[in-house]
C-alpha cells in the first residue's frame, strides 16, 4: 500500500512539477504513514530518495482534499503524480511560508514582467526571512504594475490572516481565485478552504456582548497541561492535536538549545482571541497576544498556523528561562534567547545583515544601548530604542550561544537560578563579565562593518541584494 501523509500543516497543497529522481522500490514502507507528523515524513522520504538506488520511481501528488501522497508503484499513481525530488519533499514538509511559485509565462521577455517577476521571488526570500513590511511592499508594487497578479494576492492574504485582517484577507483570496489559472489548480483548492475557515475565525475575534463566558477544556498531553478555550475546538476539532505537536516541538528546540527542560508539566491556555482580550485586558496597558505567569496564556487564531507555532516557541522558552532562573533577567538574556528560538523555528536567520547595519550604525553614532542599561527590561524606551534593544538580545544571545557549549548555557542560567549576578555569571561561563560581552559584540559589529558602511542612508544599506 502506498504511503500517505496529510494535509499538509495550512499551507496549501504543493505545487506539482516534473522533477525526476530514482528511489529503491524495496524501501517504500508496506504500511500507511497517514499518523505520521509532517516532519517525520519529510525525513522519511527525504532518506529514501537520497540514498537508494537508481532502479525505481518515487511519484507524489496532492489530492482533491489537499492530503499528499507518495508511492513508488507507478501503476497505482494518478496521471498527474510526477516524479519526487528532494526539492519538491522540502517545500511539502518544512515549516517555511508556502505559496505558488512565481514563473515567467513562456514567450514572455517583456522588462516589466521580468520585474514582477524579480518582485515576487523577492518577497517570497523577504517572507520566509520574517521581514514582512519589505515583502508587503513589495507585493504591493507587483499589484500596482499588474493588479490581477495572482502569486501577489495570495502572499498578502497570508499576511492579512495572520495579523487578524480578516476582510482584507478574503479579497485577496477572492481575487487569487478570480485571476489564478489551471497551472495554480492545487492552490486554488487550497484558497477556497481558507476562505471558508476565515468566518470561524471572525466568530473568534469579535467581542459581542452576547458571547458566552469561558468554557476552558482540560487536555493532556506528556509534558503539558493544555486547557483549551471550547469554542476553538467546536470550530476545529483538531486543534489540540496540532498545538499539542507545536509544543513538542518547542520542548525538543528550547531543550537542545538551553540544555534544560522543566522538572513539571508545563500549563498552557489556549483563548480565542475575543475571549483573551475580555480575560487580560486588565493586566496591561497594550494590547499583548500571549505571556507568562507560571502557566502561558495565548491568544490563538481558530486554525493554528505557523504564526501560531512561533509565539509558543517564543513564549516556551520564556517559560524555562523564568522556571531555572527565578527570574526575567537579566531581560536582555531572557528576550535574546526567546527571539532565537522564535526566528529559528521559522527557519530564519539569527539576525540579517540589514539588522546588523542598523546596530553598526547606532555604535558609529554614539546611541548603543548598554547591555546593563537593558537587564532590569525595555520599559522607557521609544519605539525606534525598543527595536534597537530587541536587536542587541538577538545579536548577543546569538553571540553567547557560538561561545559556549549547550553544558555552558544551563551552566549560565543554573548560576543565575543560584543567586550569582549576571556578571559573575557570565565570567564563569565565558570569562567576561556584562560591560566586556558588550565590548566584544560591538567588536564583532565594527569588524563586519566599516564605518563607511555604516553611516551609509539606512534604504541603501537595506536595499535588496545587500543582505
Amino acid at each position: 500500500m502506498p504511503p500517505s501523509v496529510g494535509p499538509a500543516p495550512d499551507r496549501g497543497p504543493a505545487p506539482v512539477k516534473a522533477h525526476r529522481r530514482r528511489a529503491d522500490k524495496g524501501c517504500v514502507p508496506s504500511r500507511p504513514a497517514a499518523s505520521l507528523l509532517a516532519t517525520a515524513a519529510y525525513g522519511l522520504f527525504a532518506g529514501l530518495l537520497a540514498a537508494s538506488p537508481a532502479s525505481g520511481e518515487a511519484f507524489f501528488w496532492v489530492d482533491e482534499n489537499g492530503v499528499t501522497h507518495l508511492t513508488d508503484d507507478d501503476e497505482r499513481a494518478p496521471a498527474s503524480a510526477r516524479g519526487a525530488d528532494i526539492d519538491e519533499l522540502r517545500q511539502l514538509w518544512s515549516n517555511g511560508v508556502q505559496g505558488p511559485s512565481p514563473v515567467t509565462p513562456p514567450g514572455s521577455s517583456s522588462s516589466e514582467e521580468d520585474r514582477v517577476i524579480r518582485l515576487l521571488r523577492g518577497a517570497a526570500q523577504d517572507f520566509e526571512r520574517g521581514e514582512t513590511a519589505r515583502a508587503a511592499a513589495a507585493l504591493r508594487s507587483v499589484l500596482r504594475l499588474d493588479p490581477g497578479r495572482p502569486e501577489a494576492h495570495w502572499y498578502l492574504a497570508l499576511l492579512d490572516r495572520q495579523r487578524g485582517r480578516y476582510e482584507a484577507a478574503e479579497q485577496h483570496l477572492r481575487s487569487f481565485l478570480s485571476n489564478a489559472g489551471d497551472d495554480l489548480q492545487a492552490w486554488r483548492a487550497s484558497a477556497q478552504r481558507r476562505l471558508e475557515t476565515l468566518e470561524d475565525e471572525r466568530g473568534l475575534e469579535e467581542d459581542r456582548p452576547d458571547r458566552a463566558e469561558l468554557d476552558l477544556l482540560v487536555r493532556r498531553i506528556p509534558n503539558f497541561r493544555i486547557q483549551l478555550d471550547a469554542e476553538l475546538e467546536r470550530n476545529n476539532p483538531g486543534y489540540a492535536e496540532t498545538v499539542g505537536r507545536y509544543l513538542e516541538g518547542a520542548r525538543a528546540e528550547v531543550s537542545q538549545q538551553l540544555g534544560v527542560t522543566p522538572l513539571e508539566p508545563l500549563g498552557v491556555v489556549f483563548y480565542g482571541k475575543a475571549a483573551y482580550r475580555r480575560a487580560h485586558r486588565h493586566r496591561f496597558s497594550f494590547q499583548t497576544v500571549g505571556f507568562f505567569d507560571g502557566r502561558i496564556h495565548v491568544s490563538s487564531p481558530g486554525y493554528p498556523s505557523g504564526a501560531l507555532r512561533s509565539l509558543l516557541f517564543h513564549e516556551y522558552t520564556h517559560a524555562v528561562y523564568r522556571e531555572q532562573t527565578g527570574d526575567d533577567r537579566p531581560y536582555w538574556l531572557n528576550e535574546g534567547l526567546a527571539e532565537l528560538v522564535e526566528r529559528r523555528s521559522r527557519r530564519q536567520p539569527d539576525s540579517t545583515r540589514s539588522e546588523r547595519v542598523s546596530l553598526r550604525r547606532r555604535i558609529a553614532a554614539g546611541t548603543w544601548l548598554p547591555l546593563q542599561r537593558l537587564s532590569p527590561s525595555f520599559s522607557g524606551l521609544d519605539n525606534d530604542d525598543a527595536r534597537a534593544a530587541y536587536l542587541e538580545s538577538i545579536v548577543a544571545a546569538a553571540w553567547l550561544e557560538r561561545h559556549t557549549d549547550r553544558e555552558g548555557r544551563a551552566r549560565l542560567l543554573e548560576r543565575l537560578g543560584a543567586g550569582f549576578s549576571a556578571d559573575q555569571a557570565l565570567h564563569e561561563v565565558i570569562g567576561l563579565d556584562m560591560a566586556e560581552l558588550d565590548a566584544a559584540i560591538q567588536a564583532d559589529l565594527r569588524s563586519e562593518f566599516t564605518d563607511w558602511e555604516a553611516m551609509q542612508p539606512a534604504s541603501r544599506a537595506s536595499a535588496p541584494g545587500s543582505r
